[in-house]
């Protein structure tokens, strides 16, 4: 451990991890360091390189040990705080010589008393007895703080290590440990029985044994030969207590002396579900010492019965006393271990007293009465002091939701909401504590609306609200009154008025008098750059007695810049509709793409309004020498298309544009969305093109269709293959041969299976195009095969109608049977 990187590794170690590691793992054999943690036992302690250090905290880390799980082993396996306290002085180099004198423990990092997470508490479990999650909670420990000073009162014991210093005329430091034997022993002074005293009382009896040693301990202070003295404890025994019944680990732990029963609790895990929290007994030379409880320690901080631990004590965690179930209105509702002398508000004062809503008056009490439940009635005040019994449920309802004393306004108020109701209060009163009226309400009519006791609606009162505020009408109000006030809007429609066609936004608005075209458009983002606004027809909707006229149209025109000093002297009316005409012979811009085997593949903006196929293979330089002219596509947009289609109607086929040519390739190219659905909710249309006869017949073919805006020619490469889906034996890409017939290419797939429909066989070309087996007869056509093609062979449907062969047997027999009892009738 001299060397320089050892050093530099142990420095970036945590010094607490190294000090376990020193003590129970070292070896200095490399393959011991190898082994796992948890085999090791104390009698293998030995010391230990760095190298092998190291090489043993590399491997421990790949079996998944943590330092918490190490910690606790060192602890379970018995190695005591003066082990670790000395492995520290020796990792970090120090002589021994305390600089200065005191009583704390010299110990760098508290030490580890409990449970790791991983080995026994996984996580908290949410468990409804009170308590029973105190001890899962991974977020706090419960280990005596070892760096605090020690009390006077610690009585030392087997195991403890002492620091006795020495300065002023004469310098010196002792680090001793008492022995198993309770004695102390230094150099030239002799053995030191300490073993049971406080460590105030054992000073006084070492600095009395040092005195046969140095004189000048006795001299006084201003002495220059004065030699002063101090004992202090640098390490605490462990100690040995067994923990039993009903806890989650029982056995015998090794802790340190400053333990507690609380702190043995947290080392084993805390009781179990059946154990009890209320009475834990500690047992010290076969007697009762104490008894701890829990549920007091966390409700009131008591520490009665939590006594510090000594070798050989035994803690007992009995069954649980009784069990209550208490819910509803209480601040911690669950189950709860109460003692036989405990009452109903002791239990009240362990959930922390009621919610602000609990009834109080009447507390249900469900409790176990021979072979059945029954129910009983607790008022807290008078019952508080009732006993309660294992198996009890309490149940605090919540008070009722109801305001009893309340008037409600609603509408066209400036404070809508609930009012204290007062006796014979007025509806007059009501509106002027709610600020009064807005300017839109409306005063020919209110309601109020009155319920009776249970809540079942009653009457409807109408009422004037200008006669009310004028003072001409007065009403009382009774509680739980809705008083409602409508809005003009409300009760009087004014219609709407629209805005439309050229225009940025097109608008629909409530309609307001006096409002402009100008107001409109400035609404509706103003108008749109093809507008013309010279040309702006309104449509008005009339009633007409003689059923001839549905609306009447006007033409009005308007400035483009909307100065205002030109408004339009048009009067509009609700419901009228502005609709504002293109500019004529304009029109957005349309474009066209062109992918695949041409020169110059990409977008392009049409030049006229009829461009057509062979236009726009011009404009992109003409077809490549690889091009597969019966393979052309042309892709339109549909431009009903929705996004998000609600039902599914028909089924249409989308067809793989790239098929791989390479007939050595075994991977499934089938078009995995070759069936898309809803024809009329497609978001594009496949129309197949005979490119060929494009080409040589020119502007004059048919096939050359006009290009519309988002369309996509797609030319693809020379084709050397067909693929053969459905109902064969093994679907697969085959090279493509002329002449050869779709019966050919099937049966290079293993022919048909058993389920497929011959006689509905279909072509898919690379084009589009599909065409289907022809019957004349009993004479089928097939359809010819091109490269590129897609053979699909459908499946049987299964028919509802077909007989069985047993019912076909039982038809006949009973036919048979029916014929022969006839003939025997005529005989």
């Amino acid at each position: 451990m001299n060397t320089i990187a050892s050093n530099i590794f142990l420095k970036n170690l945590p010094s607490i991890l190294l000090f376990l590691l020193f003590i129970l793992f070292g070896s200095k054999n490399l393959a011991f360091a190898q082994t796992n943690p948890g085999n090791i036992t104390p009698s293998q302690l030995s010391s230990m390189s760095g190298d092998d250090l190291k090489a043993f905290i590399q491997s421990s880390k790949q079996k998944g040990f943590t330092t918490e799980q190490i910690k606790a082993l060192a602890f379970s396996k018995g190695v005591s705080a003066s082990q670790i306290a000395r492995a520290e002085e020796k990792i970090n180099g120090t002589s021994g010589i305390m600089s200065e004198i005191d009583t704390s423990l010299n110990i760098s990092e508290s030490q580890s008393v409990g449970l790791s997470n991983n080995s026994v508490i996984i996580k908290s479990s949410s468990d409804p007895l009170f308590g029973y999650d105190f001890f899962n909670n991974q977020n706090i420990s419960f280990q005596p703080n070892v760096n605090l000073a020690t009390p006077e009162s610690y009585q030392l014991g087997p195991g403890d290590a002492l620091v006795i210093s020495l300065w002023g005329a004469a310098e010196n430091s002792y680090d001793v440990e008492v022995n198993r034997n309770g004695l102390v022993k230094l150099p030239n002074v002799g053995p030191i029985v300490v073993s049971g005293m406080s460590i105030k009382d054992a000073a006084v009896k070492i600095e009395n044994a040092l005195r046969m040693v140095y004189s000048g301990i006795s001299a006084p202070n201003l002495s220059p030969y004065k030699i002063f003295t101090n004992v202090s404890l640098s390490s605490i025994r462990t100690v040995q207590v067994d923990i039993i019944g009903e806890v989650k680990v029982p056995g015998t732990y090794s802790l340190s002396a400053l333990s507690t029963v609380l702190n043995a609790l947290y080392a084993c895990g805390g009781p179990t579900r059946k154990g009890t929290f209320r009475n834990i007994k500690l047992i010290r030379n076969g007697k009762e010492v104490s008894t701890f409880d829990i549920y007091r320690y966390l409700t009131e901080g008591s520490q009665e019965g939590n006594n510090t631990l000594k070798d050989q004590d035994v803690i007992i965690v009995g069954a649980y006393i009784s069990e209550i179930n208490i819910n509803g209105a209480v601040k911690r509702p669950g189950t709860y271990e109460i003692k036989s002398s405990e009452t109903l508000k002791d239990l009240i004062e362990f959930v922390s007293g009621f919610t602000s809503t609990a009834y109080r008056d009447i507390i249900k009490l469900r409790r176990i009465d021979g072979d059945r439940m029954k129910i009983k009635e607790l008022d807290f005040v008078n019952s508080g002091v009732a006993p309660l019994f294992d198996g009890d449920v309490i149940t605090v309802d919540s008070i009722i939701n109801k305001i009893e004393n309340k008037v409600t306004i609603r509408g066209a108020v400036y404070r809508a909401g609930d009012f204290e109701y007062i006796s014979k209060i007025s509806l007059l009163q009501l509106i002027e504590k709610a600020s009064g009226i807005t300017e839109t309400a409306y005063l020919g009519r209110g309601l109020i609306t009155r319920q009776d006791n249970e809540g079942a609606l009653k009457t409807r009162i109408a009422f004037s609200v200008g006669s009310v505020l004028n003072g001409e009408e007065n009403i009382v109000l009774q509680p739980n009154d809705v008083v409602q006030i409508f809005d003009e809007s409300v009760v009087k429609d004014s219609g709407t008025i629209s805005i439309a066609g050229a225009v940025n936004e097109p608008k629909s608005i409530q309609f307001v008098e006096g409002i402009t075209l100008e107001d409109l458009v400035i609404l509706a983002q103003g108008y749109g750059k093809r507008a013309n606004s010279k040309v702006i027809e309104v449509t008005r909707e009339i009633i007409d007695e003689d059923y001839n006229t549905v609306n009447q149209i006007f033409k009005i025109s308007a400035e483009q810049s909307l100065d205002m000093s030109n408004n339009t002297a048009f009067v509009f009316k609700p419901n009228d509709k502005i609709f504002v005409k293109y500019l004529t012979g304009s029109a957005d811009q349309s474009y066209a793409y062109i992918e695949g085997e041409v020169s110059y593949p990409g977008q392009y903006y049409s030049e006229y309004k009829n461009e057509k196929i062979l236009d726009l293979i011009k404009r992109a330089g003409g077809l490549s020498p690889y091009a597969f002219e019966d393979g052309a596509t042309l892709i339109r947009q549909n431009p009903f298309y929705k996004e998000k289609a609600l039902s599914i109607t028909e089924e249409s086929i989308n067809i793989d544009d790239d098929i791989d040519d390479d007939i050595d390739d075994d991977k499934d190219n089938s078009n995995k969305e070759g069936i898309n659905i809803d024809i009329d909710n497609k978001k594009e249309f496949r129309l197949g093109i005979d490119l060929r006869k494009i080409i040589a017949q020119g502007d004059s073919s048919k096939q050359n269709l006009v290009l519309k805006n988002g369309d996509v020619l797609f030319i693809p490469s020379i084709k050397q293959t067909v693929k053969v889906e459905g109902e064969v034996l093994l679907p697969s890409l085959i090279r493509h041969n002329t002449g050869e017939d779709l019966l050919k290419y099937i049966n290079k797939s293993g022919g048909f299976t058993s389920e497929a429909k011959k006689g509905k066989v279909y072509v898919i070309y690379p084009n589009g195009d599909i065409s289907s087996t022809k019957h004349f007869f009993f004479f089928r056509t097939f359809p010819k095969i091109k490269p590129g093609s897609i053979v699909l062979v459908p499946k049987k449907q299964e028919s509802l109608n077909s007989l069985t062969t047993q019912e076909i047997i039982a038809g006949t027999t009973g036919a048979a049977t029916l014929a022969l009892l006839i003939q025997q009738i005529l005989r």
